[in-house]
C-alpha cells in the first residue's frame, strides 16, 4: 500500500533541496592536461544574487573572461530551480489527487475461497 504521508515527505524534501541549491555558491572548475602534468583549477564566483544583481568584479584582468561563464552558470541555476520547483509542485499536486481518488481495496480472494469451501460442505 502506498502511503500518502511518505509521498508528501519525499516531494517536500526534494523541494527543499532544490531551493537550497539556489543559495549555494556558483563554482567553475577547469581541467588542464599536458604531457607533463594534470591540473584542476576551481573558481568560486559567489552566490547567484551577487552574480546576477551586483555583478562579478575581478581585480586581475586575466580573470575577466570568466565573468561570462559565471553569469551563464548563475542563469542556468536559476532556470533549473524554477523548472525543478514547477515540476515537483505539479507532480505533488497530481500525485495527491491520484492518491485521494484511489480507493483502498483489500484483497478478498482468501475470504472468497473460505466462503466457497464452507458453502460446498
Amino acid at each position: 500500500m502506498f502511503n500518502r504521508k511518505y509521498f508528501q515527505i519525499f516531494f517536500t524534501s526534494l523541494l527543499i533541496f532544490i531551493i537550497i541549491n539556489l543559495f549555494l555558491d556558483v563554482k567553475v572548475e577547469f581541467l588542464t592536461a599536458s604531457f607533463v602534468e594534470f591540473k584542476q583549477f576551481s573558481l568560486n564566483c559567489g552566490s547567484v544574487y551577487q552574480i546576477l544583481i551586483e555583478g562579478v568584479e575581478y581585480t586581475d584582468k586575466n580573470l575577466r573572461m570568466h565573468d561570462a561563464i559565471c553569469y551563464n552558470n548563475a542563469v542556468i541555476r536559476v532556470f533549473n530551480t524554477v523548472l525543478g520547483i514547477t515540476t515537483v509542485l505539479l507532480i505533488l499536486k497530481y500525485g495527491l489527487l491520484y492518491l485521494d481518488k484511489k480507493s483502498n481495496r483489500e484483497d478478498l480472494t482468501d475470504l472468497l475461497k473460505i466462503l466457497r469451501i464452507r458453502n460446498s460442505k
